[in-house]
């Protein structure tokens, strides 16, 4: 029986969320990592139904595809006189507000409130 106390565990559903949040932070600098936290938010999802975790990993899915979009939208916007960086900053903070309010939220261990919406929940 004390063999199994010193057995490795498996990994638990709030690291695997922790490895998506911290995949989203360095998507500031290497955006494809963010691809990465997305595919295990989703894998994680139904892992953690009817969890305080559920939240994030909605929280997650929703900001990497809004991210997504309003960088796309920045980008195609370059060209316009300057209006597609200013997109392109608008939508690098929102990012990094969502990242750090859902981030608190996690190492809290509470949900997010409103984790469909938009803005900032």
């Amino acid at each position: 029986m004390s063999d199994n106390l010193n057995a490795p565990q498996a990994t638990s559903s709030t690291d695997m969320t922790l490895i998506a949040y911290i995949c989203y932070a360095a998507a500031v600098v290497v955006g494809v990592s963010g691809i990465v936290g997305v595919v295990i938010a989703y894998i994680q999802r139904p892992q953690d139904a009817g969890t305080w975790k559920e939240s994030h990993d909605t929280w997650l899915i929703r900001t990497f595809w809004l991210w997504l979009a309003g960088a796309a939208i920045g980008w195609i916007l370059v060209p316009a006189f300057g209006l597609g960086i200013l997109v392109l900053i608008a939508v690098y903070i929102w990012y990094i507000v969502r990242l750090v309010k859902g981030w608190m939220a996690y190492d809290k261990k509470q949900p997010i409130a409103k984790p469909d919406d938009l803005l900032f929940g």
